[in-house]
């Protein structure tokens, strides 16, 4: 009879086990509560995927369960207010929140690691409460959310991140970000963004578009493009970037006025100025010597000096509104010495200065296309255009 009763009692816990496995095992569970989530309260993993429904309302707590091996997904909640978890430490898959319009909180006591974040349409969104911090993420996308700063987001190296249209956005400080594997982007947040990262250090592409500060001070390479649109700072530095392996670009930003980049020895792409009416003199780059793409400058400088500049792959594009007629001599002067190897077009006087016209007219035109080797100490020189950046190219000069 014990026997018989010890049998049962292993059955029992047997089949107790087998039924917790198979929780944990997934492929997937849905969430509509709370009570739901309490099915993967007892998994250390879960293996699948986590949707919480759309009919989801209130607040989600998926506590427990401390690395989720598939995506985390909640689209089109709108009657959700909240979602948190106190032990949940890892995400393999996506962290994807899409169109929830009221949930203004998202607590996650333990997260620091996820392979993509996907957060779009959260316009009730102010801040994260990550305790820990993401420290680890392949992938980072925020879109339309209330957002002030990303406190939370502590990432060391990332290869994809894209930050836009978030209009709460002033301040985003990733003090440990040291590289970017892809690309890194921020477009059309607050008026007022201001975005430092003290030790980034080699990033392959970068963009920053309507912001009135950036940080980069320990950045010593980009493998592909930097570019600058729209943005309202008035001085930019980068005193350890070395080279980049694509395009150069300041454009549209009004109030510029100055550029340092001492340690500037080539740019791999175009190299494009334009329409930056505070900028009076390009300069600030002593140590450019190669220039791989086009040299783009259009604006109201008077004056252009790059001392060191001695191979400019492409072609040359300088149109100003200056009437300083010298500044298309040394132009024509660095061509005519072999420094520009493509065609060379300068117009001074120019009431509406082009980048990269298709024809010159309404100023003081100096066109060359010829490649002699006099004037050799002179050095200028940009490339033709990259195809799909109509925008970037790139220019030097040296007086």
């Amino acid at each position: 009879m014990a026997f018989t009763k010890f049998i049962l009692l292993t059955l029992a816990v047997a089949s107790n086990v087998l039924a917790q496995n198979d929780a944990c095992d997934g492929p997937s569970i849905t969430i509509s509560s709370s009570g739901d989530a309490q099915k993967i309260a007892n998994c250390k993993t879960f293996n699948g995927d986590v949707i919480i429904d759309s009919t989801a309302s209130g607040q989600i707590a998926i506590n427990g369960v401390q690395q989720i091996k598939g995506d985390v997904t909640c689209n089109n909640a709108t009657q959700l207010t909240a979602i948190t978890s106190d032990q949940l430490n890892t995400i393999t898959g996506t962290f994807s929140l899409t169109g929830l319009t009221i949930m203004s909180t998202l607590q996650f006591d333990s997260l620091t690691g996820v392979n993509k974040i996907n957060w779009v349409g959260l316009p009730a969104l102010q801040s994260l409460n990550f305790a820990q911090g993401v420290q680890q993420a392949n992938q980072v996308y925020i879109s339309n959310t209330q957002l002030n700063n990303l406190n939370g987001i502590e990432l060391q190296a990332v290869s994809a991140m894209d930050i836009n249209n978030n209009p709460y956005l002033t301040d985003v400080n990733v003090n440990d970000l040291k590289n970017v594997t892809t690309a890194l982007s921020f477009s059309a947040n607050g008026r007022d963004l201001e975005i430092s990262f003290p030790n980034l250090e080699d990033a392959a592409n970068l963009t920053f578009r309507n912001v009135s500060k950036v940080s980069m001070p320990s950045l010593s390479n980009v493998g592909g493009s930097m570019g600058f649109y729209s943005d309202s700072f008035k001085t930019f530095s980068a005193p350890n970037l070395t080279e980049t392996g694509g395009t150069l670009a300041f454009v549209d930003s009004p109030e510029l006025s100055n550029l340092s980049f001492p340690a500037l020895t080539q740019i791999g792409g175009g190299f494009l100025i334009a329409n930056n009416t505070a900028l009076k003199a390009i300069a600030g780059f002593p140590k450019l010597k190669t220039i791989v793409g086009a040299l783009d400058f259009a604006g109201a400088f008077g004056s252009v000096s790059m001392p060191s500049l001695n191979d400019v792959r492409g072609g040359s594009n300088v149109q100003t509104t200056s009437t300083n007629t010298t500044i298309c001599d040394l132009f024509n002067q660095a061509h005519s010495a072999g420094v520009i190897k493509g065609v060379n077009t300068c117009l001074t006087n120019k009431a509406h200065p082009e980048t990269n016209p298709s024809a010159t007219s309404g100023g003081t035109s100096s066109t060359s296309t010829s490649s002699s080797k006099k004037n050799s100490g002179v050095t200028f020189g940009p490339s033709a255009p990259l195809t799909g950046l109509s925008a970037l190219f790139a220019a030097i000069f040296f007086l």
